[in-house]
């Protein structure tokens, strides 16, 4: 165990010197000070094995945005299988070998080895030799906070040649049979129940849909979407359980045979093993699938030679073996998670173990009980475990999880999944897939259930971000818990920093804060103001990471939804909006025209008691701390030059929200004729910040309008490598002296407004960076305290 957790600790130690370079090596030099007394000098060199293996495999991340719109012509293999996506194209992995640029005939040796996503028309088949031309999408990153880090190259297909070689190997023929399996699921279930069905079988997730996603985070029911130690733990116990009965019930002749070798356990034990590899390679091989895989191996190598008590040794054995085959898994949330949850069920077990004195009399009659109570026990475990980082990546909390837990997951752990499993296999056999019914039948009420108690009021709570330096002294208290020999009044320490903290945030004043979001080509901002309520100016073209910030901001409602114009870059990501969050307001310019499904049809009961307010020049907002002012449009304007394009640029909306002591001007698309309309209000215009319109195109650079809003910052809203060329230079020219900030180069912006002056962070500012000083150490050290 001392091996495993040394070499592990060298790794992390790899890791973490890249931004704590001082305080690593400070506490590696305490660590081999300590082993050193201790004369434990074997440990030291593991120690150092560890990193120096983290070291040798290292691959600094390259980057790749030169690519980005360029034609290449590459050869290789498919590596995954063909998935269909929403809109009718198949997604599949493509292993590059080799990389010439079309146009330039240039060799791209940056390219050789890594893996890229091919989107086409049709399906391809896996490990067969192709030498296609792909075009490279154009980078669609979004730099905020809640974001997700996705360094995948996203490319469109054009041409493909088949160049006649398959290649065969084990892993093609496990690819074949997965992708029979998915085809067949896919085809002959409801799309969710296929869907769900194809997620516990082979490990396809790519199908699920958000909101049953979304049903089972709420229920605490997400780890089932994702095949782990629930999984091979729950068919295990079916397989050995099918085992030892057929087992004993050979004729008492062959069963003493078999029993002078092997006990009945032992020959059961046996059995399952291939079956378990089949199901390995069935699922994927993803890093739980193979963690729980290992785990389940070694236990049923513990009943062969009868020790069954060293689950730990086991689960630090299956983290050695992962990091060896690639160290970076020991920093993916996936590999995190599983290992946290079988960390402290193992612990909650063994603890349980120890308390077992009292449980002589009334065994028969507590039975239901005590599965009540261990089932409940483990949820828990698992949950408190899991939940710093869950909450710190997700935001949220499932307060129903124990309940979901003890009816559903049984459910689909001993019928769902050991039935699903074995009808793939025999699938794969015979052509037929024998329990096709009451698989439909079990998936079905399965999803029903979940989506039944994702409904239940306050299924889960929502959790606002909160600084890195609480989880990791969540997980000191317990390692101190640990440490004390489990005394139990220590099991409080990991819970007071985060009682700390989230009671101090109740009492934090609020002041009024804006977000200007990073959504591409496109606006959407996010406004906190001081009485609490949330505005959102504008929702991007999808949505998506408008809704991602207010998921990280722990918002479950918002108070207005304001839309500038008609155009899709600010209102294309209203639907998303409204499925996903309680609206309570939706104000517009009056030049809207809604289609009928926000009024009736199956997503109606997401729209009812939202109140509709169409603004004009003149109104006015108030509240405790803050002033809307709208300066535009007003009924009787019209465009007089123009396309119709311009004419709905002009009609945006612009408003100025006041605080305290500074002033904000949203201005939409507006364009030099409504600029021009709104310059004799004068003072009024008079803003601290301005976002500037139209991306910072020209035909919005007009300097009078400029000038009578003098703003000291300016934040231009705009897509990397937009086929605008936008900002243009006259609208920069015309913004000289201002202090000017680009989503597409810095990020989200923030800008909140204190007594004394205006904070600004950017998302720039927020991430973690690779220290090579001490200064840049201690910046990294402060993050670990901030949130957005």
């Amino acid at each position: 165990m001392q091996f495993f957790i040394s070499f592990l600790s060298g790794i992390v130690l790899f890791y973490s010197f890249q931004y704590f370079p001082f305080s690593a090596l400070f506490i590696l030099l305490l660590t081999f000070v300590y082993l050193f007394v201790k004369k434990k000098f074997f440990f030291i060199a593991i120690i150092l094995l560890g990193i120096a293996f983290a070291f040798v495999r290292y691959e600094p991340p390259k980057d790749m945005s030169h690519v980005s719109g360029r034609e290449v012509e590459v050869k290789g293999v498919f590596s995954s299988l063909p998935i269909k996506t929403e809109s009718g194209r198949f997604k599949q992995s493509f292993e590059i070998e080799s990389a010439m640029e079309v146009n330039a005939g240039e060799r791209l040796n940056e390219l050789a080895g890594r893996e890229i996503v091919v989107f086409s028309d049709r399906e391809l088949e896996p490990r067969r030799e192709y030498e296609i031309v792909v075009k490279f999408l154009k980078d669609r990153t979004r730099l905020n906070p809640g974001r997700w880090d996705r360094d995948k190259l996203y490319t469109s297909l054009l041409e493909v040649e088949d160049l006649g070689h398959k290649r065969i190997s084990l892993n093609s023929k496990i690819q074949e049979y997965r992708y029979r399996v998915n085809r067949y699921i896919g085809e002959n279930f409801k799309r969710d129940s296929g869907a769900f069905i194809a997620a516990i079988t082979t490990g396809q997730r790519a199908n699920i849909d958000e909101e049953l996603r979304d049903a089972f985070n709420s229920t605490g029911l997400a780890h089932i979407l994702s095949i782990s130690g629930t999984h091979f733990g729950l068919f295990s116990v079916f397989l050995f359980g099918i085992f030892r009965f057929l087992i004993n019930a050979f004729p008492y002749r062959i069963l003493q045979r078999i029993t002078i070798f092997l006990t009945p356990s032992q020959a059961a034990a046996i059995l399952c093993l291939p079956f378990m590899l089949a199901y390995l390679g069935l699922s994927g091989g993803s890093v739980p699938a193979v963690r729980s895989f290992i785990m389940i191996g070694l236990f049923l190598l513990g009943l062969l030679i009868g020790r069954k008590g060293f689950w730990l040794n086991s689960l630090l054995f299956a983290a050695f073996v992962l990091t060896v085959w690639e160290p970076e898994v020991i920093l993916s949330l996936s590999f995190q998670l599983s290992f946290l949850a079988v960390l402290f069920i193992g612990f909650s077990i063994r603890n349980r173990e120890d308390d077992r004195s009292v449980r002589q009399a009334h065994d028969e009659d507590r039975k239901v009980l005590r599965y009540i109570k261990n089932a409940v026990l483990l949820t828990l475990s698992a949950s408190i475990g899991t939940a710093p980082l869950v909450a710190y990546y997700f935001h949220y909390f499932s307060i129903i999880s124990p309940i979901s837990n003890l009816f559903i997951a049984p459910l689909i752990g001993f019928i769902l999944i050991p039935l699903s499993v074995v009808s793939s296999f025999l699938f794969l056999i015979t052509g037929h897939y024998v329990f096709t019914p009451i698989v439909s039948a079990v998936s079905d009420v399965s999803i029903s259930s979940v989506r039944l108690l994702a409904d239940i009021p306050f299924a889960d709570i929502k959790i606002p971000a909160f600084p890195p330096i609480i989880i990791l002294l969540f997980y000191a208290g317990f390692i101190f818990y640990f440490l004390s020999r489990r005394k139990r009044y220590t099991l409080l320490i990991p819970f007071v920093p985060v009682l700390i903290y989230f009671s101090l945030t109740i009492f934090e004043k609020k002041d009024l804060t804006i977000t200007f979001l990073d959504v591409g080509q496109g606006d959407s901002s996010v406004v906190e103001l001081p009485d609490g309520k949330t505005l959102v100016i504008d929702t991007g073209r999808s949505g998506r990471e408008t809704a991602s910030f207010l998921k990280y901001k722990g918002r479950e409602a918002i108070d207005a939804v304001i839309l500038s114009h008609v155009h899709i870059d600010h209102t294309g990501g209203l639907d998303y909006i409204l499925k996903r969050f309680r609206v309570r307001e939706l104000w517009d310019n009056g030049r809207l025209i809604y289609p009928d499904t926000y009024l009736s049809g199956p997503s109606a009961r997401l729209r009812t008691g939202i109140k509709h307010r169409t603004l004009n020049r003149g109104d006015i907002i108030e509240g405790k701390g803050y002033s809307i002012y709208v300066f535009h449009p007003y009924p009787e304007f019209y465009t007089m030059y123009g396309s119709d394009n311009v004419e709905a640029n002009n009609d945006s909306l612009v408003l100025k929200i006041k605080g305290r002591n500074n002033s904000f001007l949203f201005t939409g698309d507006i364009e030099e004729e409504a600029e021009e309309d709104t310059v004799h209000l004068g003072g009024w215009l008079k803003s601290d910040v301005i976002k500037v319109p139209h991306q910072g195109g020209k035909t919005s650079a007009y300097e009078p309008f400029l000038d009578a809003v003098s703003p000291q910052i300016a934040v231009i809203s705009v897509g990397r490598d937009n086929p605008f060329g936008h900002p243009h230079k006259e609208m920069l020219d015309a913004l000289q002296g201002v202090r000017i900030f680009r989503t597409d180069l810095d990020g989200a912006v923030k800008i909140k407004e204190s007594a004394k002056r205006l904070e600004i962070k950017t998302y720039k500012d927020f991430q973690f960076e690779k220290a090579n000083s001490f200064r840049e150490e201690m910046r990294n050290i402060k993050r670990l305290f901030e949130t957005w």
